[in-house]
C-alpha cells in the first residue's frame, strides 16, 4: 500500500514549486540531499519518474508527476485545515512558526530569537532560515505565522510591521583603489565594479534602489551571489565593491580584511519588516512576539 509521509508531500511539492532541489532545500531548511532521498523514494513508490531531470536546467514534471501534485496539494491543504481544526483544543496557539530572511537571522536577530524562545518556553519557537521572496510566500501561503525580511516597501497584501533600522555601508578590499580615500562623492561610483545580490532578486533590487537614493547608478555588477559568505570572499578577492549590512562585515573591518568606503552621502538605512499570517494574527503567542521584538527593536538601529 503506498501512503507518503507528510515530509515527503511538503518536500515534492517545494521542488515542484521552486523549481529546484536547492531551492526546495532552503526553503524547508534542510541539505539539499535530504530532498533528492525523499524524491527518489516517491518515485521508488510511484514505480515512475516524477520529475524530468536535465543537466545545468530546472527539473521539469512528468505526467505521473503533474497528477502526484493536484494530490500531494490536496493531501497537505486537508492537513493544514485538521490542525486548525484541532489546535485551539490542544494548545495549537502556542506553536509559533517564523520564517527569517537568512542576513537577518545570522548578523541581527539572533541573540533576540534566542532570547524570545528562551524567555517564552511554552511557546514551541520554530524558525525557518530563508531568501526574501521564501519569507515572504510562506505568509502567503500560511505555512509560517511571522515573517522578518529587510526592505523599505511594505509587502503589498500583507500586514507590514516595521520593527527596526539597519545600517548598511559600501565596503572593499584593501588595495581596492578607493581604499583609504574620505568624502568620496558617490557619483564616482557609479559604473564602479560591484559585487551584488542577483539583479531578479528582491534583495538585489532593494540593493540598487538602496545606491540609486544616494546618487550612485548605475553600477557595473562583476559577481553575483545570493550568499553572504560568498560574496565576502568576491569582494576579498577584488571582484568589486559591495553594499551590505554593517553588522554582517563588522569582524571583517575590524580585522582589515575588508575596508569601509567613506562617501559624502548620508547613511544608508534598511527596515526591518514583520510580516503577520493574517489567521494566527490574534494568536497569542504571536502577539507576545510582536510585543517583544517591538521592545527589542531599539537596540537595531
Amino acid at each position: 500500500m503506498f501512503v507518503p509521509t507528510f515530509r515527503r508531500l511538503q518536500v515534492f511539492v517545494a521542488v515542484a514549486e521552486t523549481g529546484s532541489f536547492a531551492a526546495a532545500a532552503r526553503r524547508l531548511g534542510i541539505a539539499q540531499p535530504s530532498v533528492s532521498a525523499h524524491i527518489q523514494s516517491l518515485e521508488k513508490d510511484c514505480a515512475g519518474p516524477l520529475f524530468e531531470r536535465r543537466m545545468g536546467k530546472e527539473p521539469i514534471l512528468t505526467e505521473i508527476g503533474r497528477t502526484f501534485l493536484l494530490h500531494a496539494r490536496g493531501l497537505l491543504a486537508n492537513a493544514s485545515k485538521l490542525q486548525a481544526d484541532v489546535a485551539p483544543r490542544v494548545g495549537g496557539d502556542q506553536q509559533l512558526n517564523i520564517a527569517c530572511q537568512r542576513s537577518l537571522a545570522t548578523a541581527v536577530l539572533r541573540a533576540s530569537l534566542v532570547d524570545f524562545a528562551q524567555s517564552n518556553r511554552d511557546i514551541r519557537t520554530s524558525v525557518r532560515v530563508a531568501f526574501q521572496e521564501e519569507v515572504v510566500a510562506s505568509i502567503r501561503k500560511g505555512e509560517v505565522d511571522i515573517g522578518l525580511l529587510l526592505g523599505n516597501e511594505p509587502v503589498e497584501g500583507l500586514a507590514t510591521k516595521l520593527i527596526g533600522r539597519q545600517k548598511f555601508i559600501i565596503y572593499g578590499a584593501p588595495g581596492h583603489p578607493l581604499a583609504g580615500r574620505s568624502r568620496i562623492p558617490p557619483a564616482e561610483l557609479s559604473g564602479v565594479d560591484f559585487v551584488s545580490p542577483p539583479e531578479r532578486t528582491v534583495f538585489g533590487r532593494t540593493i540598487m534602489r538602496l545606491l540609486a537614493s544616494i546618487g550612485i547608478a548605475p553600477i557595473r555588477i562583476t559577481a553575483e551571489t545570493t550568499e553572504f559568505s560568498m560574496s565576502r570572499e568576491f569582494t576579498v578577492a577584488g571582484l568589486g565593491l559591495c553594499c551590505s549590512l554593517e553588522a554582517s562585515v563588522q569582524a571583517d573591518l575590524d580585522s582589515g580584511r575588508l575596508v569601509r568606503i567613506d562617501l559624502d552621502a548620508p547613511p544608508l538605512f534598511v527596515d526591518i519588516l514583520q510580516l503577520a499570517n493574517p489567521k494566527r494574527i490574534d494568536a497569542e503567542a504571536v502577539k507576545r512576539f510582536s510585543d517583544f521584538m517591538g521592545r527589542a527593536g531599539s537596540g537595531w538601529g
